[in-house]
């Protein structure tokens, strides 16, 4: 396969949720199209406030575009294949699997329905191969029908942390993710970046609990791990127990638990995915700082549009802080209580994240 294999697997077997949209009818401006536009969502569904919900509102939006939509939901990993397949079976001509976790089924799809366009969110295709060695046998070309869409969110998240460091009363952050593999590490990455080169700044010396820079952190793990709230609660207490008075959760709805908990301490947080801010609502949103935010809707909507026009995959999106693809949300409660000095300082480090000139991987304990 072209797609790593290093997944984790939650092999729990349940049913699958099936549903069905289409574009609004009648609406003036959207022209009906050839093109059916579908999702196959991950594991913690929708409604998660969070990655699922994003990728929603992008086939949400293609239904506005005149596109007829449909949708499936995994309860588990045994659901990936059969999802992809009864969207397949509906006729979809477009299907966009969510998460990092569906690689497999995403991979081995490409092959059995070339004429079916394919993208996944938080994925680029590996053309090194399984064994991540370029040059060998195993080496597999990018499909023709596969368009990865990858996010950069390190970026936006070494901003988020440099708001961290600053506000932090106790000069420590706490962050941990769902899962080990990259889509939920370069949160991480990004967190623990920030933090250092606001203390290079600045003669600091804020530190980070949950990761630590290289390969080594606090993981949820189980057979729940997007979707446990309470489990969110009492992972952010332990830190908060610690010292820790900014959280960066990674782990879809559970994290929302631990966003729960830093308001009930009077604690902050900082959001992933979307504007957390919006998407969870009073009163706990009140703990949010600001959020490290993925353009997902707008480059799943855009990859519906590319299959229209003709153009069914063979290269990868990467989403940066240069194309917008990755974004630091407003700080709305807080934007009266940043400095300009602070604000400043985070918008140079994106200019300079931006234009190269600033690497998240310098910042890195494992280095580049």
């Amino acid at each position: 396969m072209g797609v790593s294999k290093r997944l984790t697997m939650l092999g729990v077997a349940a049913a699958m949720a099936f549903a069905a949209c289409t574009g609004t009818p009648g609406a003036p401006s959207a022209a009906a199209k050839k093109t059916v536009a579908c999702v196959a969502f991950d594991t913690g569904g929708l409604g998660d406030k969070n990655f699922n919900d994003l990728a929603k509102k992008g086939l949400d939006d293609a239904g506005k575009a005149g596109f007829t939509t449909f949708f499936s939901e995994a309860q588990g990993a045994t659901d990936y294949e059969a999802n992809i397949t009864r969207l397949v079976d509906k006729g979809c001509t477009a299907i966009v699997t969510v998460g990092f976790l569906q690689s497999e089924a995403t991979a081995k799809a490409t092959g059995l329905y070339p004429d079916v366009a394919f993208a996944q969110v938080d994925t680029a295709w590996n053309l090194c191969g399984p064994d991540f060695t370029c040059g060998n046998d195993d080496d597999t070309p990018h499909p023709a029908n596969f368009v990865g869409l990858d996010y950069q969110i390190d970026q936006a998240s070494m901003l988020a942390g440099y708001l961290a460091a600053a506000w932090s009363k106790t000069g420590k952050l706490g962050t941990y993710g769902g899962q080990q593999f990259p889509g939920v590490t370069r949160f991480m990455d990004g967190l623990y970046a920030g933090a250092e080169y606001y203390n290079e700044k600045k003669g600091a010396s804020v530190t980070v609990l949950g990761w630590d820079g290289n390969q080594t952190g606090t993981f949820v793990g189980g057979d729940n791990p997007w979707n446990d709230p309470a489990k969110g609660e009492q992972l952010a207490q332990t830190l908060f127990d610690q010292g820790v008075d900014v959280i960066h959760p990674v782990a879809g709805a559970t994290g929302n638990g631990s966003i729960k908990a830093a308001y009930d301490n009077e604690l902050w947080a900082i959001g992933v995915d979307t504007d957390q801010y919006i998407s969870l609502g009073e009163p706990t949103n009140g703990a949010l700082l600001t959020s490290a935010q993925k353009a997902i809707d707008v480059s799943v909507l855009d990859f519906f549009n590319q299959v229209e026009s003709g153009n069914k995959g063979g290269t990868d999106y990467s989403g940066t802080l240069a194309n917008n693809g990755v974004l630091l949300s407003p700080f709305h409660d807080y934007e009266d209580q940043i400095s300009a000095e602070i604000k400043a300082e985070i918008e140079a480090l994106r200019a300079a994240i931006a234009d190269g000139s600033v690497k998240v991987c310098d910042y890195l304990a494992r280095g580049c």
